[in-house]
């Protein structure tokens, strides 16, 4: 169905190119200035703060004028800030915290709401579009940040207008987009420390007066940040772009693009060393630090780990929009399809992941929108999503326990959507909004595993006297499961093999509906005041993991309450934006360590109760001067589980439960743990970006600019158990730049240093299976380069 939707988009192009209707001039919207904020920029022409122009409500509207949460980040911010991926993200919306996870997988929250899960068994909370196409694996988020022209992140449940359901927000990246009768294109060129090397270019083709073509490419790369060489990058992407415009009331694009991901991939220090060193687990430090760690259920020390990570991760997805304008209104229609392929090694969480999946989504959705100038305004649409999940072989293995696991998972989605708005009078608009969705999943697997335990009794304190000193642990290298007597006895331990068989008569079926609602009020007090409120919920939907048992997690949902203002002062010099929210949580899906029935170890995602997220804020612009530019956002964040409780084996005999929550319960298997009253992970109390522009005009229409942003967050909890290792600390990050453009911004030479301060920043922490150890990853360490660019 897409593939066809596809292929007659196509067609439609190829017919509206025979025309022979004249073409029409079409303004372009206005564009994004280089800023921190990237919200406004300080226009050389006006004494006042330019506009940016956003889609997040899928209409084009001056972002002042949305009457909903959302930040918005130009291209040009995003390339001052250094933003590759998502996980630097991070650092330019305060309500965003982005975390990595092993290999390619990227953890997004906002405002506390959001999942650990790093595999295919589970959506996330935080939706990621692109081009106006929702994205389903978190593992296929990076390779879009170049040639961008804005992202959108919208904070709070979504489903009422486009695309996926999410419970926390969803992250909008719109590429630039090819301009009709305009023949020009940029180029810029990186270099830094860590021998980091960016190459960014574009060039738009004009094709008549009625079609253009842009075509974009990138290519980045740098030496590992860890010692061990981990923490690197080596990315290449490309994307080609069509548009046409045969009449004034319609539009075809057509966004095709590819992406590769190479390198050795992300790593992880010990907390127990000092992260300013940056000792990744592989290097000579990291592997004797591991070496003499315990492991809990081998009965020995762990052995030295002696891998090889690396990813050989391959994208590509081509997406159309077709847009007609008739008298009452306009039909948008969206196809789309994406396949993601992922061949990775990594060893981040302390034991070894090797994983090949393949992933494939295809989706169309169509929406008619009522003219906005009506008093009664109108949008309906249906969305269609499904996605194969293909998972030939994944094994886990932590010397002790190694699981190997082959898997499909197929997600059939439908929804139906809406939204009425009525202004009884021009300045005050009321919105109701529903949507109404039915998702089928089906699950189908293998999975087998192996736990070798030392049945001697071993002694860990006061001082650790090994049960099972002899005891070979299960090897790296290890590809097809060995069977049960594949290590000796003498040893002191013994082999338990088991089988999860999830395949035929056994395999997992489960349907999920859910209607959800949006109720919406705004009023322009004045041209430049606007006041609404909104009350949303939102859905996620259950899914299925490998268990002896039922296997099967239920729906996340939220309730969000918004209250907020957007101003422009002093002769539109001063933005001042405020919001309140008040959000309830309820049925979090999370992913752990677990048992199922039978004893065996399994990895199961479940619903652990309710959470409670209120706060405020602030975003402010003050044009200081015709060429000073003061910008500040403040997130101040009061979040709590109310109730969080869950099981987790017993491994140890009952010496502790390896969380910083104490025990509701404990027996010889599994203990209950109760982390109630906590707060969230990724949830600091307060989060703060500053930024400072300042404009030198020189003669000959050149300048030099000056940018100087920093970011700072409180204490964060950066894992899931809540041990006291797993937070950290308050930081800042700074960083600055210092730029001379000529002839009008044509040509730029720039200097940059970001964290300038060299913070080690730990931005998610995993407990490594059967140990008494927690390692982390760390955010960039500061990294300073030049960077040139051209324009024609």
């Amino acid at each position: 169905m897409v593939k066809l939707a596809l292929t007659s988009s196509v067609g439609i192009v190829a017919l509206s190119l025979g025309g022979t209707v004249s073409a029409q001039e079409t303004p372009s919207a206005p564009l994004a200035g280089e800023t921190q904020s990237g919200t406004a920029t300080a226009a050389s022409e006006a004494p006042g703060l330019s506009d940016i122009i956003v889609t997040a409500q899928r209409r084009s509207e001056n972002l002042q004028r949305a009457a909903i949460a959302v930040s918005a980040v130009s291209g040009d911010a995003l390339r001052n800030a250094g933003v590759t991926k998502p996980t630097e993200l991070t650092t330019v919306v305060p309500a965003l915290q982005v975390g990595a996870s092993a290999g390619p997988y990227s953890l997004f929250y906002l405002r506390g709401v959001g999942n650990f899960s790093s595999n295919a068994l589970s959506d996330p909370a935080v939706a990621f579009n692109f081009a106006g196409v929702y994205i389903g694996r978190p593992s296929g988020t990076t390779g879009f940040f170049y040639d961008v022209d804005r992202i959108e992140v919208l904070k709070g449940p979504q489903g009422t207008l486009y695309g996926r359901n999410a419970t926390g927000g969803a992250i909008n990246v719109i590429p630039a987009a090819p301009k009709l009768g305009d023949m020009g294109g940029e180029a810029a060129a990186e270099y830094g420390n860590y021998d980091a090397l960016r190459l960014d270019g574009s060039i738009n083709i004009p094709l008549g007066d009625q079609a253009a073509l842009r075509a974009a490419a990138t290519y980045v790369r740098h030496d590992g940040y860890m010692n061990d060489g981990t923490d690197d990058q080596k990315d290449l992407g490309g994307r080609l772009s069509f548009l046409a415009e045969p009449t004034d009331n319609f539009k075809v694009s057509i966004v095709a693009d590819i992406f590769r991901q190479r390198g050795i991939g992300a790593g992880s220090t010990p907390l127990a060393l000092d992260p300013d060193d940056r000792i990744g687990l592989l290097s000579p430090q990291g592997q004797a630090f591991f070496a003499g760690q315990p492991n809990i259920l081998l009965g020995r020390p762990f052995a030295a780990p002696n891998l090889a990570p690396f990813m050989r991760n391959n994208s590509w997805g081509l997406s159309s929009t077709v847009e007609w304008q008739t008298d009452i209104g306009t039909l948008t229609v969206v196809p789309a399809y994406r396949e993601n392929s992922l061949n990775y090694v990594s060893f981040v969480p302390g034991f070894a992941i090797t994983q090949r999946e393949k992933d494939r989504q295809g989706s169309v959705e169509a929406r008619f929108a009522t003219d906005d100038t009506r008093p009664i305004r109108a949008l309906i649409g249906g969305y269609y999503y499904d996605e194969t999940n293909d998972v030939p072989f994944a094994q886990y293995n932590s010397q002790a326990q190694i699981s190997n696991q082959r898997f499909r998972q197929d997600t059939n989605s439908l929804a139906a959507f809406g939204r009425l708005t009525y202004a009884p009078i021009h300045e005050v608009r009321l919105t109701v909004g529903g949507r109404y969705t039915s998702e089928k999943k089906t699950f189908d697997g293998v999975n087998a595993s192996v736990n070798r335990i030392c049945v001697i009794p071993t002694q860990f304190f006061p001082t650790y006297v090994a049960g099972c000193p002899t005891a070979q642990p299960i090897p790296y290298e290890t590809i097809e499961l060995p069977p049960p007597n594949f290590f000796p006895g003498a040893d002191g331990t013994i082999a338990i093999p088991s089988l999860i068989d999830n395949t035929g008569v056994n395999a997992k079926r489960n349907r999920f509906n859910k209607f959800t609602y949006r109720l919406g009020a705004d009023w322009d007090i004045t041209s430049r005041n606007l006041l609404y409120a909104s009350y949303e919920t939102g859905f996620k939907s259950g899914g299925n993991f490998f268990s002896g048992d039922t296997g099967t997690f239920r729906p996340e949902t939220i309730e969000a309450w918004t209250i907020g203002s957007k101003n422009r002062f002093l002769d539109n010099r001063v933005q001042l934006n405020l919001e309140a929210f008040y959000w309830r949580y309820k049925d979090q899906q999370i992913s752990h360590l677990g048992l199922d029935s039978q004893g065996t170890i399994i990895f199961p995602t479940e619903n652990v109760g309710r959470a409670t997220f209120k706060g405020m804020e602030a975003e402010l612009q003050f044009l200081l001067t015709p060429n000073t530019l003061f910008t500040a956002d403040a997130q101040y964040l009061d979040a709590k589980y109310d109730n969080f409780v869950y099981n987790t084996p017993n491994s140890n005999g009952g010496f502790d439960n390896g969380t910083g929550c104490p025990s509701l319960a404990v027996s010889a298997t599994v203990y209950t743990v109760d982390c109630s009253g906590r707060r969230p992970p990724n949830a600091p109390k307060w989060t703060l970006n500053l930024g400072l522009q300042q404009i030198i005009p020189l003669p000959g229409d050149n300048k030099i600019v000056a940018n100087v942003r920093g970011h700072y967050q409180s204490e964060t909890l950066t894992g899931l158990e809540f041990t006291s290792i797993e937070y950290q600390d308050a930081y800042w990050l700074t960083d600055a730049s210092l730029t001379f453009a000529a002839s009008g911004d044509r040509f730029f030479v720039a200097g940059f240093i970001n964290n300038i301060f060299d913070e080690a920043v730990v931005s998610s922490t995993f407990p490594t299976t059967f140990s008494f150890f927690t390692v982390g990853q760390l955010r960039p360490p500061r990294t300073y380069g030049i960077r040139a660019g051209i324009r024609f």
